[in-house]
């Protein structure tokens, strides 16, 4: 399985700095003060995958990898976009930047719900064997 999916993968990928090679885009990473997994209930949310929230000088990353195999839809947007709304009203002075990372395929309408609002849904570039 791709270290994105993972949680502790992810965290030793924003730690390195190395750029997460998505299928939508190449993301550059800034230097991060401070790199943490969190359950979701910690945000009031119900859900199993937890996020990683990543905060920089000049904005909070709220990353939910999620090894999910079906379809990332509009059900799964809208859950995204709650926790999002939650961890900026906890850190309320930097802008968050939401980022899904997947596996399976993506609805193009839960990408437009989304990227209506500044975040991205992608699933990971997976490298030939």
């Amino acid at each position: 399985m791709n270290e994105l999916l993972q949680a502790d993968g992810l965290i030793r990928r924003l730690r390195r700095g190395a750029p997460l090679e998505l299928e939508v885009e190449r993301v550059r990473l800034p230097r991060f003060t401070e790199i943490r997994e969190v359950d979701q209930k910690e945000f009031g949310h119900k859900g199993k995958e937890p996020i990683v929230i990543a905060r920089s000088r000049t904005a909070t990353w709220a990353l939910w990898p999620i090894a999910k195999r079906g379809t990332f839809d509009v059900k799964d947007a809208d859950h995204f976009l709650k926790i999002v709304a939650s961890v900026q009203a906890q850190y309320a002075d930097k802008p968050v930047k939401g980022y899904v990372i997947t596996q399976g395929p993506v609805a193009v309408d839960s990408r437009e719900r989304l990227a209506a609002g500044g975040h991205v849904v992608s699933a990971v570039v997976e490298k030939p064997a």
